[in-house]
């Protein structure tokens, strides 16, 4: 199994560490503080008064100081080594892309397995209570879209989630489960899809969330993880959602961060499916199998034969720019567009099978890129 090696624990990420353990602080907080203080030692090390500078409360800055005071940032790091958890800062090379660019990104990450190297990652959401039509119509779309080399995102909860995931593992591939606690063996929850969670894990997935170890997933939790789950995937699928369930409010964060969301229909008799089928009516896009999701983003394209493909003016501007591997970064750069836009232009070229994602959020053309460039450099030729 692929297991990417932790980064060293020197004094800067033993600083930001500590201040993700604090439970006071969330992303927004981290993120003032390394505009503030530049790194971790400094943030860690910071005054009362700078931290009620940057928007901290009083109260929760002198809880800070004396929790600070009190504990060993060293001690941290030596948990997540024994559990085999990796601590990933916004900024390191394996911290995704999609992420970084998103409105409201995680400040770190905590994951077990394999290495976050996502190519054409899909979310699928829905309820706890999943019925038989539920249960038939994830299993038939995941599979069906692992097998054309998707990888699956979703939440490790009982119902919708759970099958996603196992029906992806049944045909041998990769899913990624997001955390609303901790990703240490102890956290897991719920505690029932606990040996989901090493199946996962042991084919070489991703376990994953912004909580440190020992983190309880506490229900004001589960909004984080699913702005994350909407942020990292391309496009989301809900399957079945009744009209309170939380699947809604991550499709709602995939439609905010220009992400396409997917509906499955169900019967109008149906509560799960009340939900679903509003989403239908605001103008989610109806999925009734893989092909829906497949023929939306011209995945065919990436088959040997490849002969035509339909690549917008916009597109062929990066295509052309990443005719050598470039940092997304250097991209954004050269196109003198913003980033949000260019990480959208790249997800959409993914898809294609034109562009893929390297190590290091780095993007470069595929075999399949290159003949698409190359036909429409000869068809504007004639």
């Amino acid at each position: 199994m692929d297991v990417s090696v932790p980064h060293p624990w020197d004094t800067d990420r033993l600083g930001w560490l500590a201040l993700a353990w604090f439970e006071g602080f969330g992303a927004r907080t981290l993120r003032k503080l390394r505009t503030r203080c530049g790194d971790g030692v400094r943030a860690f090390s910071a005054n009362r008064g700078t931290l009620i500078s940057i928007g901290v409360s009083e109260f929760l800055a002198d809880k800070f100081v004396e929790w600070r005071n009190r504990i060993e940032p060293e001690a941290f790091a030596r948990r997540c080594d024994a559990e085999g958890i990796r601590f990933v800062l916004a900024g390191d090379e394996d911290f995704p892309a999609a992420l970084a660019q998103s409105s409201d990104p995680p400040s770190v990450l905590f994951m077990r397995g394999g290495p976050l190297r996502l190519s054409r990652p899909i979310a699928v959401v829905g309820t706890r209570s999943m019925t038989p039509y539920g249960a038939r119509a994830t299993d038939r779309i995941c599979r069906d879209l692992a097998v054309a080399g998707c990888e699956i995102v979703s939440g490790l909860a009982l119902g919708i989630d759970a099958k996603a995931h196992a029906s992806c593992l049944d045909v041998g591939g990769k899913t990624v489960a997001v955390l609303a606690g901790g990703c240490d063996v102890g956290a897991i929850y719920p505690r029932g899809n606990a040996v989901l969670a090493k199946r996962i894990l042991d084919a070489g997935g991703t376990i994953m969330t912004e909580m440190p170890p020992g983190t309880e997933s506490l229900k004001h939790l589960f909004l984080l993880r699913n702005r994350i789950i909407a942020s990292l995937s391309l496009a989301t699928i809900v399957v079945e959602a009744a009209e309170s369930s939380g699947s809604l409010i991550t499709a709602k964060i995939a439609i905010e961060e220009n992400r396409d969301v997917f509906a499955v229909p169900g019967p109008i008799t149906s509560e799960q499916s009340a939900g679903v089928n509003g989403l239908l009516k605001m103008g989610a896009i109806p999925c009734t199998g893989a092909d829906d999701i497949l023929r939306a983003f011209d995945l065919h394209a990436v088959s040997p034969d490849l002969r035509d493909v339909d690549i917008s003016e916009a597109e062929c501007g990066v295509l052309d720019v990443v005719a050598q591997p470039l940092h997304v970064d250097d991209i954004v750069r050269d196109l003198k567009h913003p980033a949000a836009e260019v990480t959208a232009l790249l997800m959409t070229l993914v898809l294609k099978g034109l562009v893929e994602q390297q190590e290091g959020n780095v993007y470069g053309r595929t075999k399949a890129g290159i003949r698409a460039s190359k036909l429409r450099d000869r068809t504007s030729s004639n």
